[in-house]
């Protein structure tokens, strides 16, 4: 009986797959990628002032647009401390992305904020004439000053979403973790 033998050597295969085992065992390079890639999209949720589904964000109310004094056509942008606190942190197989601002969630949900009567001394600008303004000026400028009572009063923030993906974003991140699995399986390395 004629026959033919093949022998197989398997060692390179195996150790391709053994590599892409320990790289997919071990996610954290992967989701630092991710992590990289939501810091870039929501820089640039912030720069479009959009939320994660493409909608503008909720104009600034008149009244809160003339106080404004500095980035008066940024919606959520004062000083920049929201969009300039995103972070993201790889705790073992969890990517958490978010910011460490207490006013980030009602920003992004909306909410009311119920502010309680208070006391509170204010400061006023006296003329030479004697006449107080009456408009409160920083402590600085007061050449006079008197004891108020502010009764309470609500503030109301309409939900403003910048914190999410979008199906761009979502598509972008899928292709990251394929690249990834991509590498890891040709032993080119994560």
């Amino acid at each position: 009986m004629a026959g033919a033998t093949l022998e197989f050597d398997n060692s390179q295969a195996l150790a391709i797959i053994n590599q892409a085992a320990q790289a997919l065992g071990d996610p954290s390079p992967l989701l630092r990628s991710m992590g990289e890639y939501l810091l870039i999209a929501h820089d640039q949720r912030f720069a479009s002032q959009t939320s994660p589904d493409g909608k503008p964000w909720q104009a600034l109310s008149p009244a809160y647009q003339r106080r404004k004094k500095k980035n008066r056509d940024k919606i959520l942008q004062l000083d920049g401390h929201l969009a300039n606190t995103l972070l993201y942190q790889v705790n073992g197989a969890d990517l958490l992305f978010g910011s460490n601002r207490i006013y980030a969630a009602i920003h992004h949900f909306g909410g009311t904020i119920d502010v309680a009567v208070r006391s509170q001394q204010a400061y006023f600008k006296q003329e030479r004439s004697g006449a107080i303004g009456n408009r409160f000026v920083p402590k600085r400028k007061s050449n006079f000053a008197q004891w108020v009572t502010i009764g309470n009063y609500s503030i109301q923030i309409p939900a403003r979403p910048w914190l999410g993906t979008s199906d761009t974003d979502s598509e972008e991140l899928t292709n990251i973790a394929l690249d990834y699995i991509r590498r890891a399986g040709f032993g080119t390395g994560p």
